[in-house]
Parts: structure tokens; C-alpha cells; sequence
């Protein structure tokens, strides 16, 4: 099963990758802090970021689950969490495989009703891995995060195709890098001036412990101009139900 807390390392770190996981029991849990949220290299709110999920998976390569994070970016004003919904399929050995849909749900804005754009985000994505690599792809057919095209219209349709490596180092410690390509009307919104999609990289360490506890560090950054690249640091607890 891909397990959720492996898409949050993933976030926390700017590589918003599936990565394929096997979990030890049909149903798990996760909980963390982390520097500051990015999301496709996007900061996600100003300051650290608590976020927490459960995981369900079954022996057919099934999983469901949900996970939440406080937030605090521009188009969400009136709301400080985020809340994704999941599932999808995966297995494989030599060569991994992981396909899935997940809903990023957002509460009201300021104003009663319904925002628009709505910050409400529905995505397929996939993945395959070969051993410490893995080629991943996602794609938003619809409104993409309350993002607006130049007319002011909603845009419509994003997607990224990501490349991304672990390599152990120790029993416990990886290196990790990732390059990803954004694009789509919904992208153009975030890339800047002129641009119509932005790459976003990071590289960093990360560490699993027998007890549950993982810890990560990474540099995140993007080729949006003025955007500069940030250093982000994890501290996670993972464990069975």
C-alpha cells in the first residue's frame, strides 16, 4: 500500500511524489510537525505545520485513508487546515506500481457560502518504481487551488510529471532528490510573470527508526523568479491501530 505518511515526507520535502510503502497492519496512523508546509515547492503558510493521518489498506493492494495539516496561504484565508482524502491501488516487486485519486478539501472562506475560485482540489496520480528510483505523474481535470487565469476566469487543468531518488546511506538514513515538472492552466497561475509552467527540485536526508519515529531535512526550490530556496525539517510518529 502507498502510505499516506510517505506523500507527507514527500510535501514537507517539496517532492509531492507517491512513493509505494507496505504497511505492516490493515490500519495505521501518523502524526508530525514540520519547519514550514510546501507543497510543489509552494508555500503552503508562513510558519511550522502540524499534520496527522490514518491509513487502511487491504490485502489486494486496496488502501483508503485521510490526512489533515494546518495551513495559513493567501486564497484559504478563513480556514487554517487541510483536509485530503484518498485511495487507490498498488503492489508490484521488482517494479512498483501506485494509482490512486485524492480530494484536497478546504472549510469555508470568510464569506458564507461557497468561494470561488474554491481552494477544493480533485487529482489522479501514479506512479513506478525501480528500486531507489521512481517516476510519478498527477493531474487535476478541474479547478486547481482557487487558481485564476489572466481574464480571471478559473483555471482549469494542472498537471507534473516527477522524477525522484532514495538512496540508502545507513540501515537507518537516505539521501533523497527529486526534480518535477508543473504545468497546465492551474500551474501558470503560481509560475510567475510570461510563464506558463515552473521546475521545482529539492535534496535532503531523511531517517526511519524501528520505534515509529522518522526525521528529515531537505533544501526546496523552485525556478520562479524570487523564489528562493528553503530549508524544511520534519519530525514525524508513525504507528499501528
Amino acid at each position: 500500500m502507498m502510505t499516506f505518511k510517505r506523500i507527507v515526507a514527500a510535501a514537507a520535502l517539496g517532492t509531492a511524489t507517491m512513493a509505494p510503502g507496505v504497511a505492516s497492519a490493515d490500519l495505521s496512523g501518523n502524526a508530525g510537525v514540520m519547519s514550514q508546509y510546501l507543497f510543489r515547492g509552494l508555500e503552503q503558510g508562513p510558519a511550522a505545520a502540524a499534520y496527522g493521518g490514518l491509513d487502511y489498506s487491504h490485502d489486494s493492494g486496496f488502501y483508503a485513508g485521510t490526512w489533515a495539516a494546518t495551513i495559513g496561504f493567501a486564497s484559504a484565508s478563513g480556514t487554517s487546515s487541510e483536509v485530503d482524502l484518498y485511495a487507490g491501488f498498488s503492489g508490484g516487486d521488482a517494479v512498483t506500481y501506485d494509482v490512486g485519486l485524492i480530494y484536497y478539501y478546504y472549510s469555508e472562506e470568510d464569506e458564507p457560502g461557497d468561494a470561488d475560485p474554491t481552494n477544493n482540489t480533485i487529482e489522479v496520480y501514479g506512479s513506478l518504481g525501480f528500486g531507489m528510483f521512481s517516476l510519478s505523474a498527477y493531474y487535476a481535470p478541474d479547478t486547481y487551488f482557487a487558481a485564476t487565469n489572466p481574464d480571471g476566469s478559473d483555471a482549469e487543468g494542472a498537471y507534473g510529471i516527477y522524477g525522484s531518488m532514495s538512496a540508502p546511506l545507513t540501515d537507518i538514513l537516505a539521501f533523497d532528490a527529486a526534480i518535477g515538472l508543473n504545468g497546465g492552466e492551474g500551474n501558470e497561475a503560481f509560475a510567475g510573470p510570461d510563464e506558463d509552467q515552473y521546475i521545482e527540485y529539492n535534496v535532503g536526508v531523511s531517517a526511519g527508526l524501528d520505534n515509529g519515529f522518522g526525521f528529515g531535512f531537505g533544501f526546496v526550490g523552485t525556478d520562479i523568479e524570487d523564489d528562493d530556496p528553503k530549508l524544511v525539517v520534519d519530525a514525524s510518529y508513525s504507528f499501528d491501530l
